[in-house]
């Protein structure tokens, strides 16, 4: 039943949303042609999220918590936009990205895992820090030098996305689901200290986890800047809510020790035609309802946290009977 819940919401969300705000389809062409370029742009639109979401799976499984990858992303697109839009921009401004990517990640990872911080106050201060940083970096201006980059836009599109998204989903998720290193976060999730005592490096693990998020955030701000071509020192707020949302909705646990990567993929893709549905939505309903259906975002963003977490725990719950 686990299996095929978040498929069949999904499924039912595109049914439900093509109904009210889509085009008529007269034709099977019609069909297959508003179907390929609605779950291209999707997919395409989805993919900073869905990067993000792997990392922050890692991060839940270790029954940690990341607030800080919206300002993260906004913060290594910011100083990548610093470099002019050339060629050695590949050579300079993106290397430069990485390394401080990975390098706020672990920042994270230090705090919880060597100082002992708990996540949720370590990550809400380093999310604050960071989008202090990026008004430091950019002040009131808005960059846009990702559009004279060779080659750059393409990764924001659809084939662009599949590829980023395809190698960290499928090739990185096939090494971690086999791997000894997956085990041994899962562990650590269910129970810190019993981890200890079986020899596994809990505080190294810890800050490759957040190392590892620091990494997703650097995928998510190329994906961002190739499809948007711009940034300001306020993109991205946010973000955060999005994708801890989608990894919950997912099935994995809050309190560590569980977690799913196909369930992190579906649940972005429910929040992504939500969004995109309500916003197709929107023309409909300001004429025949009294409220405005954008609106609705957060409502039911937050009803489908509250909604993940119940589920995720009632499913474990009938796991383990």
């Amino acid at each position: 039943m686990r299996r095929w819940l978040l498929p069949a919401i999904l499924l039912s969300e595109i049914v439900l949303f093509t109904a009210i705000g889509g085009p008529a389809l007269n034709s099977v062409l019609a069909f297959t042609k508003y179907f390929q370029d609605y779950l291209g742009d999707i997919l395409a639109q989805s993919a900073p999220v869905l990067l993000l979401a792997f990392g922050m799976t890692m991060v839940l499984m270790t029954a940690g918590i990341d607030l800080s990858v919206g300002s993260m992303v906004a913060l290594v697109a910011c100083v990548m936009s610093s470099f002019p839009g050339r060629a050695d921009f590949w050579w300079t401004a993106a290397p430069l990205g990485l390394v401080l990517a990975v390098s706020l990640g672990l920042t994270n990872g230090i705090l919880i895992a060597l100082l002992d911080i708990p996540a949720i106050v370590a990550t809400l201060g380093t999310m604050i820090l960071y989008r202090g940083l990026c008004f430091v970096v950019m002040g009131d201006v808005e960059k846009a030098p990702f559009l004279d980059v060779p080659g750059y836009e393409w990764l924001g599109q659809f084939w662009g996305a599949v590829l980023l998204v395809f190698l960290v989903f499928v090739i990185g998720g096939q090494y971690f689901h086999r791997s000894r290193w997956r085990r041994e976060i899962l562990m650590i999730g269910g129970n810190r200290v019993a981890a200890r005592y079986a020899g596994i490096p809990v505080s190294r693990r810890i800050c490759q986890v957040y190392a590892l998020a620091g990494l997703a955030a650097f995928l998510a701000a190329i994906c961002f800047t190739a499809r948007n071509s711009s940034v300001s020192a306020s993109s991205l707020s946010g973000l955060e809510l999005h994708v801890i949302v989608a990894v919950v909705m997912g099935g994995t646990r809050v309190q560590g020790g569980a977690g799913s990567l196909t369930g992190t993929f579906f649940g972005v893709l429910i929040l992504a035609v939500l969004e995109e549905g309500l916003r197709s939505a929107a023309v409909w309903g300001d004429q025949h309802l009294p409220f405005k259906i954008s609106h609705l975002q957060y409502l039911l963003l937050g009803t489908l946290l509250v909604a993940g977490v119940w589920l995720s725990t009632r499913f474990n719950k009938q796991a383990h009977k």
